[in-house]
């Protein structure tokens, strides 16, 4: 099947050619035909299939078959028709970027919601598609700053993110505010994750269904051209040593993956005396500045990106050669969802894991999760070699006594001198021990009455 085998109008299809597509991907294959038929659609399938294509194409192409025009007298905000969610700016970023390229050449026009940008201007723009986040959009609505009553198509795109971030409830206050929908689409990883069906049950309406894979997490794949490298760290200390020998040795723009924004700072000082060049992403960010970080990245400005997990699932960053993951991951999903920003497109890559004593049971979990081996090394001068399972488990064992080769086994044999030194201390032996001795305290009390009246006991 292709594209133009879609009954699309004429600039729409235009635009696809233009950005080099063909075939549509699997996923849209099965969305496109019932959605151009205006049906709600149910979507399940892995990250970076074409989801956004798959509910923009429908929607581009019912507003440009409408032919409306925009009340430009509204005083209120602009007046838009299309309205789609997305869990984070990024991916409102990335949606608004690809929706731009498929309205070219028509009077369609896209504008965004959403947190770290300026509220003036997202209220004075004029737009006929939003791409909006739900946080900024719900204040929106309080504020009475946007008028929603000629929104006819609403999407919820990467749902079970948005219920892992706690939007639920802005999600189902914005839908309750689109009455006049024809509509709606919900697109999620998974379908199986806690409170998706009863989220879309309140959105939708009869929805067809449509399922990439088994739609759940185990759908998540690592690349095929990926190679997994694991190398044992005694701490920070050694992690940074580790990264730093790396990066000198590899080239290529790389992600290095933390837990938290304060460790993003205490890498990035490392890094930053090394003399290696790195831009830092985390949630606290404000968008202009996570613009600034993405397109420093990008344009190879920095060759190292620090972030934590807000930058492992979802944003569009090309030609990574490198992930690190500095700290471990949380469990073997987001180690997926980190992986899966190198060796993209058919392109090779490298994930590696620094990985320190308590985190071996997580490395083997991962094994266990993608099926894979992860391989051991090490840094001669550097890093150390993985320690094994006996090693681990011999941490007292010199200070034992060994057995003896003896037939039959045994305990060799003490010394007279090692059994006077060890010899056993009875509990009768010690029972009185600290305890007042009272006949002899009262012996003495007498024995001091009758020197001082110089007189004897009979």
């Amino acid at each position: 099947m292709l594209f133009t085998d879609f009954d699309l109008p004429e600039v729409l299809s235009l635009n696809i050619k233009n950005s080099g597509w063909e075939k549509p991907t699997p996923i849209q294959e099965l969305v496109l035909p019932r959605a151009l038929e205006g049906a709600d659609i149910l979507g399940g399938a892995p990250t970076g299939t074409g989801k956004s294509a798959a509910f923009l194409i429908p929607i581009i192409a019912a507003l440009l078959a409408e032919d409306s025009k925009k009340d430009a007298d509204n005083e209120g905000g602009s007046v838009f028709r299309a309205l789609i969610l997305e869990p984070t700016r990024e991916l409102a970023l990335q949606t608004c970027e690809v929706a731009g390229r498929l309205c070219e050449h028509s009077e369609l026009k896209v504008g965004t919601i959403i947190g770290g940008a300026g509220r003036d201007l997202q209220r004075e723009q004029s737009a006929d598609i939003l791409v909006a986040t739900p946080g900024r959009f719900n204040e929106f609505l309080r504020k009475e700053w946007i008028d929603c009553s000629e929104v006819l198509y609403f999407v919820i795109d990467e749902a079970d993110r948005m219920l892992d971030m706690g939007f639920r409830d802005d999600v189902v206050k914005i839908s309750n505010e689109l009455v006049y929908c024809r509509q709606n689409m919900l697109f999620s990883a998974t379908l199986e994750g806690y409170g998706i069906r009863e989220f879309a049950t309140r959105v939708l309406d009869d929805p067809f269904e449509v399922r990439l894979g088994t739609g759940d997490d185990a759908d998540e794949k690592l690349p095929e051209n990926l190679a997994l490298r694991a190398y044992y760290a005694a701490g920070d200390q050694q992690k940074v040593k580790i990264l730093l020998q790396l990066l000198s040795t590899v080239t290529g723009r790389a992600i290095v993956f933390v837990k938290t924004r304060d460790r993003i700072q205490k890498v990035h000082s490392s890094l930053r005396r090394a003399g290696i060049s790195c831009a830092t992403l985390q949630g606290e960010l404000s968008q202009t500045e996570r613009n600034a970080a993405l397109r420093r990245f990008k344009e190879s400005e920095a060759r190292v990106l620090i972030a934590t997990d807000v930058a492992a699932r979802g944003l569009d960053l090309p030609e990574v050669a490198t992930v690190y993951n500095f700290d471990m991951p949380g469990n073997a999903t987001i180690f997926v969802h980190r992986a899966g920003r190198t060796a993209r497109a058919g392109e090779s890559g490298v994930a590696v894991c620094l990985v320190a004593a308590d985190q071996l049971e997580l490395l083997e979990r991962i094994e266990r999760y993608i099926q894979k081996d992860i391989e051991r090394r090490s840094i001669k001068n550097i890093c150390a070699a993985f320690p094994t399972k006996e090693t681990l488990g011999r941490h007292a064992s010199d200070k034992k006594r060994a057995r003896t080769s003896k037939p039959g086994g045994g305990f060799d044999k003490k010394t007279e001198e090692e059994k006077k030194k060890h010899r056993k201390v009875r509990a009768r032996d010690v029972k009185n021990k600290g305890k007042p001795d009272f006949a002899r305290k009262r012996a003495r009390r007498e024995a001091r009455r009758q020197a001082a009246t110089g007189t004897k006991s009979e």
